[in-house]
């Protein structure tokens, strides 16, 4: 399943990005197949990502210490899952 995010982070970009390095190099890494990261200037980022196993996904991004470490960064964002369109 593809997942997307869309937001700002006060601390910046190069904080979520090794936020998620260090989860890929863990866990994430076994159920997340691939990801792009996205800085779109002023704290804004976008992140696109092919998740194989959403119930550990979601344990992890709606964990008390995910919630914590996005209150102390400033993170904001929204997440959308996405389907591929298919052509006519």
């Amino acid at each position: 399943m593809n997942v997307f995010f869309h937001g700002t982070i006060s601390a910046g970009f190069e904080v979520l990005k090794t936020r998620i390095e260090d989860h890929m190099a863990g866990e994430m890494g076994k159920w997340v197949s691939e990801y792009r990261l996205a800085d779109l200037g002023d704290g804004e980022v976008m992140c696109a990502m092919n998740v194989t196993d959403m119930e550990s996904f979601g344990s992890l991004i709606s964990s008390p210490e995910e919630a914590q470490w996005d209150i102390d960064n400033g993170a904001k964002y929204k997440s959308y899952m996405m389907e591929e369109m298919q052509d006519g």
